[in-house]
C-alpha cells in the first residue's frame, strides 16, 4: 500500500488517547521511528528494537505479549475504545471468532507438511480467533502460544523457497496468502483447542454484520485491513485527533514538519 508512515502514526496517537481516558496503565511499544513521534503520549512508551519483516507483520505485537510480568490485554493500534469496555475473563480473551477459513486454507495446507511433529498443530478447524485485542491471564498459556509462534515462524524461514514456490503455483483468486495470520490466530485457535482451552470473546457473533453490530453497542471500533487507509477513515482520524486531544495533535503536526522527507 505504499509507505503510510505519517497515517499510521497518526492512527496509532489517536487507539492510544482514548485507552488513556478509560484506562490507569496504558503502555506503548514502539520502534525508534516511532519513538521519535509518539514518546509524549500521556502513557508508559517502551522503546524496542524490532524485526523488520513486512510478511510478518504482527510480529512486534511478540515483543510486548512475551514482555508482561502479569496479567495484560494487548490492543492493536488500528483499534479505537470509545467507552470503558471492562476486560473480564478467565484465561484467555480473544477479539471476534473469525471464521473466514479461505484466509487460512491454503496455508494450513503448506504448514501441515512439516507441523506433524508439533504438539499443539491442529489442521481439522475451520476457524481462527481474532486477536486485535489478546488478553492473558494464564501466563503460561502465553508462553505456550508464543513458543508455538516461534516454531511455526522456523517453519517458514527453513523452508522459505519452498514457500515462495507454494505461493507461485496456487490459485489466489484474488487472495494474498499471509503467513502472519497462520501464526498468530489460527495458531492460537489450535493451542486452544489441542489445550481443551475455550477463550472468552469480547465481539460476540460469527456473521461480519452481526459483529460489527455488537462491536458498535460496545463502543469499539477496529479498522481491520486496509480500511484503515482509506482516505475516509484517514481524514476522520486526523480531525478527530485535532478536535479530541489538540495539544498531542499539534505536538506530532510539529514533529512531522521537522521529519526527514525521506521518511515519508
Amino acid at each position: 500500500m505504499g509507505n503510510r508512515l505519517m497515517d499510521t502514526i497518526y492512527m496509532t496517537a489517536a487507539s492510544i488517547l482514548h485507552s488513556c481516558l478509560w484506562y490507569d496503565h496504558v503502555e506503548l511499544y514502539v520502534d525508534q521511528i516511532g519513538y521519535d513521534f509518539l514518546s509524549d503520549l500521556p502513557c508508559d512508551v517502551t522503546l524496542v528494537d524490532f524485526d523488520k519483516n513486512a510478511e510478518l507483520w504482527m510480529k512486534p505485537k511478540l515483543y510486548a505479549i512475551q514482555d508482561q510480568h502479569q496479567p495484560f490485554v494487548h490492543i492493536d493500534n488500528d483499534i479505537f475504545l470509545k467507552k470503558n469496555i471492562v476486560f473480564e475473563f478467565d484465561r484467555v480473551l480473544v477479539e471476534r471468532k473469525d471464521i473466514g477459513f479461505h484466509n487460512y486454507k491454503e496455508l494450513v495446507l503448506f504448514f501441515d507438511d512439516y507441523s506433524q511433529q508439533l504438539k499443539f498443530w491442529n489442521n481439522e478447524l475451520k476457524y481462527a480467533w481474532g486477536c486485535g485485542v489478546l488478553g492473558f491471564n494464564d501466563l503460561e498459556v502465553r508462553d505456550d502460544f508464543v513458543k508455538c509462534f516461534n516454531e511455526l515462524e522456523d517453519i517458514l524461514t527453513t523452508h522459505k523457497e519452498e514457500f515462495k514456490d507454494f505461493k507461485n503455483s496456487r490459485d489466489q483468486n484474488g487472495w494474498y496468502l499471509e503467513p502472519g495470520l497462520l501464526l498468530e490466530q489460527y495458531n492460537l485457535a489450535s493451542l486452544l483447542a489441542v489445550q481443551r482451552i475455550e477463550p472468552s470473546v469480547l465481539i460476540q457473533g460469527e456473521a461480519h454484520d452481526e459483529q460489527s453490530s455488537y462491536a458498535n453497542e460496545l463502543g469499539y471500533a477496529h479498522l481491520f485491513g486496509a480500511s484503515k487507509y482509506h482516505p475516509k477513515n484517514v481524514k476522520k482520524i486526523k480531525e478527530l485527533l485535532k478536535e479530541k486531544f489538540f495539544a498531542e495533535y499539534k505536538k506530532i503536526e510539529e514533529k512531522m514538519a521537522f521529519a526527514e522527507p525521506t521518511l515519508f
